[in-house]
């Protein structure tokens, strides 16, 4: 059994040996300056006010959800589509508030109320049916339903906001992309680690990175996450003002989707759009393929007896995207701003969201049969034949999801290559962050035909019929 855990082994080292050399380059030095703690507090406080929002345009969204079988697809447009194409249409939709305080955490709110609203109406129909007569019975006054409507959804309410204070935490691209005055810590660290900064300001902000995002790391994986939508087909009813209400904000998103693909009807920078185009689908197939091969060696690993794909799981989702970029910056020197190189980090930045996407259904396989097949066949010869035969549709929904996935990567694309080997999200954010007005607009075109690309692909992934085998 001890050579299936190689590939994990070497996962885990390759993965944080960019944050080692990232370390031994700038050293250990903890000296925190007023302007650092100041980013921080407001990190913090962005973070805190984004989940809010966000929560509260989930609940705005979770009427339309639970009665309108379109909404949920056309809300939820902005928030597949890359993070840089829904923030380049919120600045076209609203101009110069987007550069204000509040521009990070409107950018953040909007993104992800419809992801919010997604979990809380999964825990909404799995209240179950005879709560619900009881409820309708019993409860006279509309605020005791409410109370007890609020206590059944307590599960996606903590997860949602919890899970979009970390995201909007560890924001890179957002802030970026609104011009930087407003920095959060990561983009920080990168401004600190790219300019003429001392050795102990990015030494400070590394270690307060590291440090808060594995701490909310822990707090992450201890919450339980909601329930699925599975036990009981009946929603609550909704009534009519409500019903209005969640429409006209579900209004805003089909707005904010017109901006989103509005660019493409004056396409410009045509020429100069093959050489980003074509990296970024390269590196896209490259990373998409590795990723899958590596999360198949993690399944394999684990019917082996280990636990180390989950111990690499919650350090890839745990660790810093930036500082990782960073440390790789360093560590690919030779072949720094080559395809090969990017395409590498890619790998390992997607890895995690492959193998989180094929492990349930590797585990709706009932236990003894899986057992049983490890038993005979061997882990390689028994995870191998079922990801080919049997699990087939999902091992190619996963490959497709990855090849998304990397195509919408900024941060990585950004630190990690140059004007000669771009791909088409680092070339959209390089011209939305210039001054010139021509390129401005060349960059508009460019986020909204890589939005386009991205939600095709994940539209061919969800056309691809997966089903439980419990055989």
């Amino acid at each position: 059994m001890r050579p299936y855990l190689l590939p994990p082994l070497f996962f885990l080292i390759a993965y944080t040996t960019p944050y080692a050399l990232l370390l031994a380059n700038y050293g250990v030095a903890l000296a925190v300056d007023s302007y650092t703690l100041r980013v921080f507090g407001f990190t913090v406080a962005q973070a805190l006010l984004s989940a809010a929002l966000s929560l509260a345009g989930g609940f705005a969204l979770l009427p339309a959800y639970l009665r309108l079988p379109w909404a949920r697809a056309v809300a939820l447009i902005p928030f597949f589509a890359p993070a840089l194409s829904t923030v380049d249409a919120l600045i076209r939709l609203h101009g110069d508030v987007m550069y204000s305080p509040w521009g990070v955490v409107l950018a953040h709110g909007v993104y992800y109320a419809p992801y919010a609203a997604l979990l809380l109406e999964a825990n909404a129909r799995s209240i179950p049916a005879d709560l619900l007569d009881a409820v309708d019975i019993y409860a006279r006054r509309a605020a005791a339903r409410l109370r007890i409507f609020m206590y059944e959804l307590r599960p996606a309410v903590l997860y949602s906001f919890y899970t979009v204070f970390v995201f909007s935490f560890l924001s890179f691209t957002t802030p970026l992309l609104l011009g930087g005055r407003y920095p959060t810590l990561e983009l920080l660290v990168y401004i600190y680690a790219t300019s003429f900064a001392s050795s102990n300001l990015v030494s400070t902000t590394i270690l307060l990175t590291l440090a808060v995002s594995l701490a909310l790391a822990i707090l992450f994986f201890k919450l339980p996450a909601p329930p699925s939508a599975e036990q009981a087909p009946r929603p609550p009813r909704v009534g009519a003002a409500a019903l209005a209400a969640s429409t006209a904000v579900l209004a805003y998103y089909v707005i904010l989707s017109f901006y989103l693909f509005q660019p493409l009807a004056q396409p410009r920078g045509l020429g100069e759009l093959a050489q980003p185009l074509t990296t970024s689908v390269l590196v896209a197939v490259l990373s998409a393929t590795s990723s899958l091969m590596a999360a198949i060696s993690f399944l394999i690993a684990e019917s082996a007896g280990k636990r180390h794909p989950v111990a690499i799981y919650i350090v890839a989702i745990s660790l810093s995207k930036s500082l990782f970029a960073l440390g790789f910056f360093h560590l690919a020197q030779p072949l720094y701003g080559t395809a090969l190189i990017l395409a590498a980090a890619h790998t390992l930045v997607i890895t995690p969201l492959a193998y989180s996407l094929i492990k349930p259904a590797w585990e709706k396989i009932r236990q003894d049969v899986r057992e049983a097949c490890v038993l005979y066949l061997g882990p390689f010869k028994c995870v191998t034949r079922i990801a080919t035969e049997m699990l087939g549709p999902t091992v190619l929904q996963t490959w497709l999801m990855s090849l998304a996935s990397s195509l919408s990567e900024t941060t990585l694309a950004l630190i990690l290559t140059t004007g000669g080997s771009e791909t088409l999200s680092a070339a959209a954010v390089r011209l939305l962050t210039s001054r010139a007005p021509d390129l401005i607009e060349t960059g508009h075109f460019y986020s909204a035909l890589l939005a386009t690309i991205v939600l095709a692909t994940l539209a061919a992934s969800r056309l691809v019929k997966t089903r439980p085998f419990t055989i």
